[in-house]
């Protein structure tokens, strides 16, 4: 490589431009401390010209380049912006902002001057005009905003163009784009600087031409062209490792890009029918895991990435990891095209599980599954299962059931979660191997192997005592436990019930309250409140009966005491005696709740029968094979 130092006259005044890769990230500099560090700069040396006194060139950093062989004899010579974009970007803002000021003024020596810095001559004889013009030519997504700004020639057209926006009562703007912020923080400085009377009392547009000369004359950059074998991507990756960070999206898109460089392939058109889907609010958003925070899109390329693999990728690593998934001989894609595509696809499917409105979603939907147990951990399993398995159609589902007993089970009894995040990526590694007739076998036999609170399969025995004992209710997630009994409702349903879907909104009830004290005699007493909260307080008449309301106060939290009713029936019954509680469930039209109509007292025996019931359609919904 070579270095040379470039004024910005030698920068821009020649017949080139230069392009920003798309595998650079979008304009990001702000008023502080770039915008206000570098005019705070050009204004001291312009004072320094006005005032004719010696100035010493002043350095804004390195520039490295690339230079790319011509498609064409028409084209204007184009150089790649491997670093630098940034700061060219903003070099160009401003004199775009103070081009359109002497052109405001009529002061046409200096609009002709700066325009030579902005576009290039002739754009009748270029080979694509509408691009080639400009001196600079920014990012897909940059790139409107930049050559509208150039093109609207005023601050007011800009600020016209590009107006701020309220919605509805919110008192702060939406945010405008950074390239127009920077050209109207620049065009404020420079209207303000040039109204200042000098200490010499020189007029406006002589202060003008020394801010000019300043620029041209006392700001340099280090211009460092790449030679032919350097690798572009390694040196990208070095400069960017200081500074703002880049994520692992950023890098990884540069990977893509750079070789879709190389294969001269038309970056435009794949950025626009892949890439630049992913460029949203929606993927840019910051989520937390682990007591980090990722992009959507660096959480995404991971889930790709491990279901491709089926091995266990860091978050902070998925550009190098997938680095070295895709440097292979054969190619793992044909072109980068259908590369983009797959992850294009992934994208979808994953985005389907992070923007579906639950409330509307069955609870036989596996995506349901995901959020209201918590298990995203099991999401490069289920998309590779969707997406890249070949299976037929039932045997997915069939997968896909075991997955769901899998988890509802463990949920259920109680067990750890900690080793999905390993267990879910080690069986696609596991399965991927098997064919079509073998890989539902292949699933079920690496779920029902594992051993221990982390990775065993609970049986049917294990299920039954846990709903029959456990305090369901305190240990589980609520939404965990409204799809279980959602899924028991279902089941309790036959060929001759109406199919109604469930209502969202559903909630969970006591048919015992918590607070029973009032209503639920215990062995022909009734019991005080505080003895109910508190049954180490029993005393006299009460002592016998501590052990009892403790076992009570244990099993109203277990499955078989648990219902649900909509929002107007849960306040009507809540804490009432059981004839109000049954006069109110014959509202009712969930088959949960037709259970009652047969029941005269609702006591622990009668909770324990509902808990066996219940377990027994658990185990139905949620299958779980035979020991191996």
């Amino acid at each position: 490589m070579q270095a040379n130092p470039r004024s910005i006259d030698a920068l821009f005044n020649s017949q080139l431009r230069y392009v920003v890769p798309m595998f650079q990230r979008l304009y990001v500099w702000q008023e502080y401390p770039q915008w206000r560090t570098l005019w705070e700069d050009v204004a001291e040396k312009a004072k320094l010209q006005l005032e004719g006194r010696k100035t010493n060139p002043h350095y804004l950093g390195a520039l490295i380049i690339e230079g790319v062989r011509p498609s064409s004899p028409r084209e204007v010579k184009r150089f790649l912006i491997i670093d630098g974009q940034q700061r060219l970007t903003t070099l160009q803002l401003l004199l775009c902002a103070f081009r359109d000021i002497a052109r405001q003024k009529d002061w046409k020596n200096l609009d002709r001057t700066i325009s030579r810095y902005l576009e290039n001559a002739d754009p009748d004889v270029m080979e694509r005009p509408d691009e080639e013009v400009f001196k600079l030519w920014p990012t897909k997504l940059n790139r409107d905003i930049f050559s509208g700004i150039l093109r609207c020639g005023s601050r007011s057209k800009v600020e016209a163009t590009y107006p701020l926006v309220y919605i509805g009562r919110k008192r702060k703007p939406e945010p405008r784009s950074a390239l127009v912020e920077a050209y109207l923080y620049f065009s404020r400085e420079i209207e303000t600087w040039l109204s200042i009377d000098a200490e010499l009392g020189k007029p406006p547009e002589d202060r003008a031409f020394s801010l000019l000369q300043s620029l041209q004359q006392d700001f340099c950059v280090v211009e460092i062209a790449l030679s032919e074998g350097d690798d572009s991507q390694e040196i990208f990756y070095s400069l960017n490792s200081q500074g703002r960070p880049l994520s692992q999206s950023d890098l990884l898109r540069s990977l893509i890009f750079m070789r879709a460089e190389a294969d001269k392939i038309n970056r435009d058109e794949i950025f626009d029918h892949y890439w630049g889907k992913f460029e949203t609010d929606f993927w840019s958003a910051d989520i937390k895991r682990g007591g980090r925070s990722y992009s959507r899109l660096d959480l995404g390329l991971r889930l790709f990435l491990m279901g491709k693999t089926g091995e266990l990728v860091d978050a902070r690593r998925v550009n190098e990891e997938y680095k070295k998934w895709i440097s292979v001989e054969p190619p793992r894609y044909p072109t980068v095209r259908e590369e983009l595509a797959d992850l294009l696809r992934y994208g979808e499917e994953y985005k389907s599980f992070d923007t579906a409105p639950l409330y509307n979603l069955p609870c036989t939907d596996i995506r349901r599954i995901i959020s209201d147990c918590d298990v995203s951990t099991a999401l490069p399993l289920i998309l590779f299962l969707n997406l890249d398995a070949d299976v037929s159609e039932s045997d997915r589902r069939q997968c896909l059931l075991d997955i769901e007993s899998f988890i509802i089970r463990r949920i259920i009894i109680g067990d750890e979660n900690k080793e999905y995040n390993k267990l879910f990526v080690e069986i696609i590694g596991e399965i991927r191997k098997f064919g079509r007739a073998e890989l539902v076998a292949a699933l079920r036999r690496k779920l029902s192997t594992g051993g221990g609170t982390t990775r065993r399969w609970p049986n049917d025995s294990v299920v039954t005592e846990a709903l029959i004992q456990r305090e369901i209710y305190k240990n589980l997630r609520q939404p965990a436990l409204r799809l279980i009994l959602e899924r028991i409702e279902l089941e309790l349903r036959n060929k001759k019930s109406e199919n109604l879907d469930i209502p969202g909104g559903l909630q969970i009830e006591h048919v015992m309250p918590q607070k029973w004290s009032q209503y639920w005699p215990l062995e022909g007493k009734m019991i005080p409140l505080n003895l109910v909260q508190y049954p180490f307080l029993a005393r006299d008449e009460f002592e016998s009966l501590a052990q009892p309301i403790r076992h009570r106060n244990s099993l109203i939290q277990t499955i078989g005491n648990l219902t649900l009713v909509n929002k107007y029936l849960n306040p009507a019954a809540s804490d009432g005696g059981f004839d109000a509680k049954l006069f109110e469930y014959k509202n009712s039209l969930l088959r949960l709740n037709r259970y009652f109509d047969n029941e005269e007292a609702w006591d622990e025996q009668a909770i324990t029968r509902r808990g066996t019931k219940i377990a027994e359609l658990v185990c139905q919904v949620w299958q779980c094979p035979p020991p191996q």
